[in-house]
């Protein structure tokens, strides 16, 4: 694993940098107390990575979780400028997994209070979408939802690890089925935005490519507000150019719209009316901290963030470590016993969301409390 570089979260952790930065932000200044709070929870989280880095798989998710909890309060306490007391004392999610699940099958139960819950509110409220107009970085605030909606309800780590954008493939190698995270990607000329989606597999003719087309939109519903405008194979997949117009009234798949040339088919003409993109668009990850652009399917019929869904996945992880050492140890060993077979098939899985934790959370942090400077490519 990359080592991490912690100079920008010890650079916040100055009550004096802190300070300038979160009046900055929000346009409060905060307490010296206040300041010192924030700084005291980036600290704590701070070295509880670090020692997750380092630290033996049998304990490594109970060292991220602490971290990504220290990490919460600091943005939570940042974002509010509040005192550290107005933090919940209870996690906000608890365990609820049947005595002798596999790991995959996990559960937790959401609550209406708690951390989690605060948490999601202040991360959900950031949402953005980030893009390029004449070389010039922009963004369109699309935040995602409140938690209140995930109240009393369920979902699995298998579920969490689905929604995890760049596992994706792992996911699917792992599971044999499609992860519940699409990438995307944006290219603008003025008011026309194209969105590109790749699919790996090449199609052969216009009822092929209606097919493929339904199956995203069936799994993404969104992308049934955008025209499909050119489809052909580059890479050694399917490349699918959407654009934000309307749809032809003869239909986006028609003969007369969409045309077959030597490498695919491409409209013959997309001088159409144009739709604001970002009202045909969901909340994606990605915005918060400048990464790639990915669509995750609801979760209970909630938008979460990728930061909601990692602060689930480590906090399940970490409740199976304290309250489960035999079953995680069982899986670490890859052995069979004589009343339960391997536990290993989500192994890798794991591991991968674990480093994409200590990796995202960290860049999280800063760029929630100096949000101020969040776009700044070159900070």
């Amino acid at each position: 694993m990359q080592a991490q570089d912690w100079n920008k979260i010890r650079f916040l952790e100055s009550t004096t940098n802190l300070k300038a930065i979160i009046k900055h932000s929000t346009g409060r200044t905060p307490s010296t107390e206040i300041a010192h709070d924030i700084a005291a929870c980036l600290q704590q989280g701070r070295l509880f990575f670090e020692i997750a880095a380092s630290a033996p798989l049998q304990v490594q998710p109970l060292q991220i979780y602490y971290g990504v909890v220290g990490f919460a309060k600091a943005i939570i306490i940042a974002r509010n400028v509040q005192s550290i007391s107005t933090i919940a004392q209870s996690h906000g999610v608890s365990d609820v997994s049947q005595q002798a699940a596999n790991i995959e099958d996990l559960t937790l139960q959401f609550h209406r209070k708690g951390l989690f819950a605060q948490f999601n509110d202040v991360v959900a409220s950031l949402g953005r979408l980030n893009y390029f107009q004449n070389s010039m970085p922009r963004s369109e605030p699309k935040p995602f939802d409140p938690a209140a909606a995930l109240s009393g309800t369920n979902c699995s780590l298998k579920e969490i690890l689905a929604r995890i954008p760049s596992l994706q493939r792992l996911y699917q190698r792992t599971f044999r089925e499609d992860a519940a995270c699409l990438s995307v990607s944006f290219y603008h000329r003025d008011d026309e935005v194209e969105l590109r989606i790749d699919d790996p597999h090449l199609i052969a003719d216009r009822d092929d490519l209606r097919s493929i087309v339904e199956k995203w939109r069936e799994k993404f519903p969104f992308l049934r507000q955008w025209c499909l405008c050119e489809a052909g194979h580059a890479w050694n997949n399917t490349v699918l150019l959407f654009y934000n117009i309307d749809k032809p009234v003869e239909g986006e798949f028609s003969d007369q719209f969409l045309v077959r040339n030597e490498n695919g088919f491409v409209a013959r003409d997309r001088s159409r009316a144009r739709i604001p993109f970002s009202s045909i668009l969901p909340p994606l990850a990605g915005g918060i901290t400048n990464d790639h652009p990915t669509a995750i399917k609801p979760l209970n019929g909630v938008q979460l963030s990728e930061f909601a869904l990692q602060f689930c996945g480590a906090f399940l992880l970490s409740s199976l470590v304290r309250y489960r050492p035999h079953v995680w140890q069982h899986s670490l060993s890859h052995s069979t016993l004589e009343r339960r077979t391997a536990d290993d098939r989500a192994l890798s899985l794991i591991e991968a969301f674990s480093g994409k934790v200590l990796s995202d959370f960290p860049k999280l942090a800063e760029k929630s409390i100096d949000w101020a400077n969040s776009r700044d490519l070159y900070a």
